[in-house]
């Protein structure tokens, strides 16, 4: 029996690499496609709920100082033409407090804002300022952080704080600075967020089990 010729051969065996190609090349599709699946499952949901975070107009912020100034003054920025600029004189008791609903159906809720502290005093912590939540009705709920005079710099900073333990809460976030009787501090706010997002989603599927 004599052999076969080659170029019989050759057409069957291409289709069978050519075959071989297009399983692997769709292998690889679905495994794209689940990899794609992963990488969606983050929060949802995201939002800011402050509509004037950098003082441009002043909404929704209420201010209260025993000075006569304005606490939302030009004077210095981070962005924009304005900031909050409290104490900056000797026995200052200023105030900056903001009315927030917190949605229940977004858990993670952080607050962001850029400060900045110029300060007379050489040492120790003689002024501060204060971020706190408080209930609807002004009552303290929680110190958040405290800056004094001795976090004095030339550069704007940003801090950023948990809120998530009031979600679906209504609540004010202030800003409380005071200054003793000599050596003045300035503590200068702008840029704040609040961000809520929802929960993420941790679900899992596989391309080629889903219907």
């Amino acid at each position: 029996m004599s052999r076969p010729h080659k170029g019989v051969r050759q057409p069957a065996l291409a289709l069978l690499t050519r075959t071989r190609w297009v399983a692997l090349l769709a292998l690889a599709a679905l495994l794209v496609a689940s990899v794609s699946s992963l990488a969606v499952a983050q929060p949802s949901n995201f939002g800011n709920l402050v509509s004037d975070g950098s003082f441009e107009s002043g909404s929704g912020w209420q201010t209260s100082t025993n000075g006569s100034y304005a606490l939302i003054t030009d004077f210095q920025a981070h962005s924009g033409v304005k900031a909050a600029q409290l104490a900056g004189i000797d026995n200052a008791s200023d105030q900056l407090s903001l009315a927030l609903n917190l949605p229940a159906d977004k858990p993670a809720v952080t607050v962001a804002f850029w400060w900045q502290v110029e300060s007379e005093e050489v040492s120790g912590e003689f002024d501060g300022m204060t971020v706190a939540a408080a209930d609807a009705a002004g009552n303290l709920l929680r110190s958040l952080v405290t800056l004094d005079s001795a976090s004095s710099g030339a550069q704007w900073q940003q801090s950023s704080l948990d809120l998530s333990e009031f979600s679906g809460q209504s609540i004010q976030l202030k800003f409380l600075a005071q200054s003793d009787s000599t050596l003045v501090s300035d503590f200068f706010v702008d840029d704040v967020t609040v961000s809520a997002c929802g929960a993420a989603e941790h679900r899992v599927f596989l391309p080629w089990t889903q219907r």
